[in-house]
């Protein structure tokens, strides 16, 4: 076997157990056959199913733990999250450019939303308002909730495919978040925005929902800049 072939073993290993994945259905929380029976199965070494196990986790298809070996992990889109941030840091993306996509995503679900909207929709976004409302919520608790929020809005969608992939941009945000003492300045003004974005889903109005999320977005965009910028760039 030459050394092309030798290398491309992990991932024919890889690409084997994530076609068996896809094409049983396998539900989160399912068990793969374990390093032995995979040894066994493919004719290959212990340290080809590691790699193989390595790419499938990168892949966020999978999860390795002690006792448990390898599950099928719900996807997230962890994976992308990471390789955005790793992306923006080594600056071959830039934080506007993130920016743009999420307000071209955002308004795109927030019209899908006012039409596809269940009354438990309705009552998740306004729970959502209400608690950040809430005048004893810290900053933690107040961003974890305005992620929920476009977790929640990308969840009216009745399309898996917007939480898949826009939660990776709201974790990478919420770094942001964490690290900027800016943020709770504008908790009053995110609010507001947040409920207009809710009344306009409520009403069923597509419009107003796209330009409830376009006012909302496009400032939020605007304040991320400007936190980053005055402490000093991503890093700080």
């Amino acid at each position: 076997m030459n050394k092309i072939e030798q290398e491309s073993l992990p991932k024919k290993v890889a690409d084997r157990l994530q076609a068996q994945i896809i094409d049983d259905r396998l539900e989160a929380g399912a068990r793969l056959p374990t390093e032995p029976e995979l040894m066994e199965q493919y004719g290959v070494s212990r340290t080809v199913v590691r790699e193989a196990a390595a790419l499938l986790v990168s892949r966020g298809l999978v999860e390795v733990r002690p006792r448990r070996g390898m599950t099928v992990r719900e996807p997230d889109g962890t994976g992308v999250a990471e390789s955005l941030a790793a992306q923006l840091q080594m600056s071959r993306v830039s934080l506007p450019q993130l920016l743009e996509v999420r307000l071209t995503l955002e308004t795109a679900m927030a019209r899908i939303a006012a039409s596809n909207r269940t009354e438990e929709d309705i009552a998740r976004l306004e729970a959502n308002v209400a608690e950040m409302a809430a005048p004893n919520a810290d900053r933690n608790n107040t961003i974890h909730l305005d992620i929920a929020f476009h977790e929640a809005l990308a969840e009216a969608t009745h399309n898996p495919f917007f939480l898949m992939v826009s939660r990776p941009i709201n974790d990478l945000l919420r770094v942001l978040y964490i690290d900027k003492v800016g943020y709770m300045s504008l908790r009053d003004t995110t609010i507001a925005e947040h409920r207009a974005i809710v009344d306009a889903i409520r009403a069923s109005d597509p419009v107003a929902a796209d330009q409830a999320t376009v006012q909302h977005l496009s400032r939020v965009g605007d304040s991320v800049k400007t936190m980053i910028a005055s402490s000093g760039g991503l890093h700080s």
